[in-house]
């Protein structure tokens, strides 16, 4: 398992971008050399969105890039349960960044609440049940999703809420952990 770094200072900053699509979306993944540094969600009408496990990668991609694709691909195919590549966080705070690392930590297919995860980053004297909305808030600044599974947080109640990649994507990326749909 690969564990967030923060941004080290590097003469080569370039960044490598490739797009991989799957049954409910496409995803845009960026890496420099060393390790995966973003993915974003891109608009369900993304042209190709849909049609599960196209992919389109800069020529001079490093392996690392290459390695994401082949991952998310086998996630996506339900061949894969956890990410094995370097991720490299370049923005956040350092609360975000707990909460990123405690998202590391919900097993494939389980949930946990957004108060559940506040309990587990609460420092003494404070409330955690007053820090789900701020536990709310880094999940939807996570960087990383998917890799980091920001999905697999719920409300107290168990309704689905929140999600940067809406929550329709949000209910095909937990059915298909749960129910392997």
């Amino acid at each position: 398992m690969s564990s967030l770094t923060r941004k080290e200072e590097r003469n080569d900053q370039t960044c490598y971008d490739a797009i991989l699509t799957f049954a409910a979306g496409a995803l845009h993944i960026q890496s420099n050399k060393n390790a995966i540094i973003r993915i974003h969600f891109l608009a369900p009408d993304f042209p190709g969105a849909g049609r599960p496990g196209r992919q389109m990668v800069v020529d001079d991609a490093p392996p690392v890039l290459v390695e994401a694709c082949q991952q998310l691909r086998a996630y996506f195919s339900g061949q894969l349960q956890q990410f094995t590549l370097p991720i490299e966080i370049q923005t956040g705070s350092l609360f975000q960044r707990q909460v990123w690392e405690q998202l590391r930590q919900i097993p494939f297919g389980a949930t946990w609440s957004y108060e559940d995860l506040a309990f587990r980053i609460a420092k003494p004297g404070q409330v955690p049940h007053q820090l789900a909305r701020a536990v709310g808030a880094a999940c939807a600044a996570n960087p990383v999703p998917v890799m980091i599974p920001c999905h697999r947080v719920i409300g107290k109640n168990g309704r689905l809420v929140g999600f940067a990649g809406g929550i329709n994507l949000k209910a095909y990326l937990l059915n298909h952990e749960m129910l392997g749909i």
